[in-house]
């Protein structure tokens, strides 16, 4: 019995002993690195912010020497403070979220006769919490090699970067006209704000020339970056004319009082345009039409179908 009991033991020694062999194996300094399918340190990462999804991202690390000898463990984590370099490097950027990401699987493993690790395992949610138009980084770094912080892994910084788009819009309910410059017929200014944006629209009078503008009244106080506004499709745009090429957007706490956010020359696509007014508080805002292409070769009208705003 004790014989056994001893033969045990020295077949646990034995297999400890070996599997700290796996990764005594000494890698050249620097030899370590992320596995890209570019030269480039960074890695762009499509994101919508329109509903909450997780994005898993797949992390791998890449052996530059020959194959592996032995098992070789690569640990990676994120870096905050290498934020600045990015900005340095490529120029304004947000560090993203803490509460947008989780590092499900940090530490990777290439096998013996490798030279490619497995998938460390990276997840982006809450993009909803993200600010529409915007570029967040996030830094990655491989911490260690086989448990050490210097050495083998290299220093090289991996910049995840995601750059978000539109947001939904903020609801209309509420909303209200308080004043236009013009009108024709039965096309009044209370269609920019029912839910038809390219069927009901606006149109100015004949008889007018621009500028021509409309004041909307939020009913409460409203936190927005953007203001769209749409073109119906039915005036075949551009064909016919009769749409923006100057746009003036103000905006009021107090319906009497106008701060400028911006004048913004025509670029419509898809029949609508993005004016991009960085983030304001309002109540009121006055949409201005500047210039236009006449339409039809002869009115000097415009017609717009809707007007929302983003957060």
């Amino acid at each position: 019995m004790r014989h056994l009991l001893y033969t045990i033991s020295i077949c646990i020694a034995f297999t400890a002993c070996t599997k700290e062999k796996e990764t005594s194996a000494a890698l050249p300094d620097g030899s370590v690195s992320f596995q890209l399918n570019t030269n480039a340190d960074t890695l762009e990462v499509p994101v919508s912010i329109l509903k909450d999804s997780t994005i898993v991202l797949g992390i791998q690390a890449t052996l530059s020497a020959k194959a592996a000898d032995a098992v070789h463990r690569v640990k990676f984590a994120i870096d905050t403070t290498a934020i600045s370099s990015y900005q340095e490097a490529y120029g304004k950027a947000l560090l993203l979220p803490s509460n947008c990401y989780f590092f499900y699987k940090t530490t990777t493993q290439i096998a013996a006769g490798a030279t490619l690790s497995d998938s460390a395992e990276l997840n982006i949610n809450q993009q909803t919490q993200l600010k529409p138009y915007t570029t967040y980084v996030l830094p990655v770094i491989i911490q260690s090699v086989d448990g050490n912080t210097e050495g083998a892994g290299t220093d090289k910084v991996c910049y995840y970067v995601f750059k978000t788009g539109p947001a939904g819009a903020i609801s209309k309910g509420g909303w209200s006209i308080t004043a236009y410059s013009s009108a024709s017929g039965s096309n009044l200014p209370t269609k920019l704000i029912d839910d038809n944006e390219l069927t009901t629209y606006w149109t100015t009078n004949i008889t007018q020339t621009m500028p021509q503008w409309v004041i909307i009244n939020f009913g409460s106080d409203l936190t927005f970056s953007a203001v769209n506004y749409y073109l119906p499709t039915v005036l075949k745009y551009p064909t016919l004319g009769g749409y923006p090429t100057s746009v003036k957007i103000e905006t009021s706490m107090d319906g009497t009082t106008w701060d400028v956010k911006g004048t913004y020359e025509g670029n419509i696509a898809n029949n609508m345009q993005t004016l991009h007014t960085g983030i304001t508080t309002a109540r009121y805002l006055r949409f201005t039409v500047l210039s236009s292409v006449i339409y039809s070769s002869t009115y000097n009208i415009v017609s717009i179908s809707g007007i929302k705003l983003l957060p």
